[in-house]
């Protein structure tokens, strides 16, 4: 049978004895260390992941900044176009009635000009005739007279004439 020795014992005794110690100062000690590694290492990875949630959702957010940023900015060259030309439209109407006046205005400037001439010469014209009857009157007068005068007569008349057409 088995015999227990007292060697036997005092091994075992050894053996747990050192287990002991060994599981005291080393293994304790190192599956400290170990743990707080994982610790660290699980806290990294955390970390990385939170901040890559935040930079994916600023990054969405820079996006949809700079998505209505644009919209906002064709908007805005779209009113400019527009109200552009709103005021080109206003500016060509004004510029046509201005054009309208100018030449009501010309028109009318004309037409006095031309009654202007035309009363000048009719009253050229009353003067010549009054003046020619005068000198009928006054005085006889042959034919090279009644000629000349009548010559007289007829280039003021054309003259006048002349002078309202221009």
């Amino acid at each position: 049978m088995l015999r227990l020795d007292f060697n036997l014992v005092w091994n075992i005794v050894n053996v747990i004895v050192l287990y002991l110690l060994l599981k005291h100062f080393l293994i304790k000690p190192v599956m400290d260390i170990m743990n707080k590694r994982q610790t660290m290492v699980d806290q990294s990875i955390t970390n990385a992941r939170a901040s890559e949630a935040q930079a994916s959702e600023l990054k969405s957010q820079y996006e949809e900044k700079l998505a209505a940023s644009a919209e906002e900015g064709k908007k805005l060259v779209e009113e400019a176009k527009t109200e552009a030309k709103t005021v080109q439209e206003r500016m060509i109407k004004e510029a046509g009635e201005q054009a309208d006046r100018i030449i009501e205005n010309a028109h009318k400037t004309a037409n006095a000009d031309q009654e202007k001439a035309m009363r000048e010469a009719e009253a050229q014209i009353a003067g010549l005739v009054l003046a020619a009857a005068a000198k009928v009157v006054q005085g006889e007068m042959d034919d090279r007279k009644n000629q000349a005068l009548y010559d007289q007569y007829i280039a003021e008349a054309g003259d006048s004439h002349d002078a309202g057409s221009k």
